[in-house]
């Protein structure tokens, strides 16, 4: 994350309001989701899986 974390910085030396909404949405985000992993909540759409049943 500290890439993400120096763009906000040049972000806010470039544009205060800008930088301090990109860090407000940013330590949202990083709040809620565990490990320090952001990732997209989602089921996979197809998935293989031999010698497995369907099921529905």
């Amino acid at each position: 994350m500290s890439r993400l974390t120096e763009l906000i910085a040049k972000a806010k030396a470039k544009d205060p309001q800008l930088g301090a909404d990109m860090e407000r949405e940013f330590r949202a985000l990083s709040s809620r989701l565990s490990f320090g992993l952001n990732f997209e909540r989602h089921r996979p759409e197809a998935v293989e899986l031999p010698k497995r049943r369907v099921r529905r």
